[in-house]
């Protein structure tokens, strides 16, 4: 079973799930929380929803029980960790204080629980991940997942705060093409790429190769600035750094001054763009292709960028 299938797959059995019992030592801001633990193939589970807040939770995992009323033991654990929903990047220090499985305590390895770790499904759910034999810690597991046996119960006790940070480092890139609307594309090397946390403003080095860019960063927000000689800087602003690289890093593209259109060339193309939009007939597509028009650099549009680029077409000057 591949590791994106999870979630779909703990959904389809439902019918075997238990109730998850939360206990907040102390109720600041209240979460949604969805919970899971299963056996090694999966097949004997208990999950379900509760409400947490920040401070100190305790969920409990109650194995279902048979047609005569006694647990299901659980030989060996495949999966134990906790969603906490829609909340990815509100989420700040979290620790697992402790586990114990059926009143016993679990001994584990506290640096190798996965906080912030990919559940499989295309969300903003910040997962605890403590064990799961298709995701981050199945190579490193905090504990001997397979040596675990659950008659009654498992309780795990967490703490979680707004403020700070856990959940290592998440990669962010992606890639940058001129001439986007032309025929032939062009990947552009060269570039200078500076990443800025929304946050705080902080910098973060980049590292470039070619046309392709990337940093291993926090989770959280970030400001990517784009720029080259004979280029428009361009930046992309409050891109998310998380579970996947972001959607808005792929293939950025930069324009050289007066291309309005984009497609490598300057010409009466673009004069014919820009005039309409001066008369109203049309909009800019974004900030950038404003910024693209406006040749002379002065935060307008109008006349003067029309004929800033009618000399660059007839070589009397150049734009820059």
């Amino acid at each position: 079973m591949k590791k994106k299938n999870i979630a779909s797959f703990l959904t389809a059995m439902v019918m075997c799930a238990n109730t998850v019992v939360c206990v907040s030592a102390e109720k600041k801001k209240e979460y949604s929380a969805r919970a899971v633990l299963a056996n090694s193939d999966l097949s004997v589970q208990s999950w379900g929803r509760t409400t947490i807040s920040e401070g100190q939770n305790t969920l409990t995992f109650i194995p279902p029980k048979d047609s005569k009323g006694n647990y299901t033991s659980i030989n060996g654990i495949g999966l134990l960790a906790i969603d906490l929903e829609d909340c990815y990047f509100d989420i700040g220090t979290v620790k697992v204080d402790r586990v114990l499985v059926d009143g016993k305590q679990l001994n584990f390895n506290a640096n190798a629980v996965v906080y912030g770790a990919d559940d499989g499904a295309d969300n903003y759910d910040f997962r605890i991940e403590l064990f799961n034999s298709f995701g981050e810690t199945a190579n490193n597991p905090p504990f001997n997942a397979s040596s675990v046996t659950v008659n009654e119960k498992v309780e795990v006790t967490f703490t979680f705060s707004t403020e700070g940070y856990s959940g290592g480092t998440r990669k962010i890139g992606g890639n940058v093409v001129a001439n986007k609307k032309s025929t032939k594309p062009l990947a552009l090397t060269g570039c200078s790429v500076k990443l800025n946390k929304c946050s705080d403003g902080s910098a973060v080095n980049c590292n470039v190769s070619g046309s392709e860019f990337s940093a291993n960063v926090e989770r959280g927000y970030y400001d990517v600035t784009i720029s080259k000689s004979g280029y428009v800087t361009r930046t992309i602003k409050n891109v998310p750094a998380g579970k996947r690289l972001p959607s808005e890093l792929k293939d950025v593209e930069l324009r050289a001054n007066g291309d309005v259109n984009g497609d490598g060339k300057i010409n009466v193309t673009d004069i014919v763009v820009i005039a309409s939009y001066i008369k109203g007939l049309r909009k800019f597509s974004d900030d950038y292709q404003f910024k693209v028009a406006d040749c002379s650099h002065d935060n307008k549009v109008n006349v003067t960028d029309i004929t800033m680029i009618a000399a660059a077409i007839k070589g009397k000057r150049n734009l820059t």
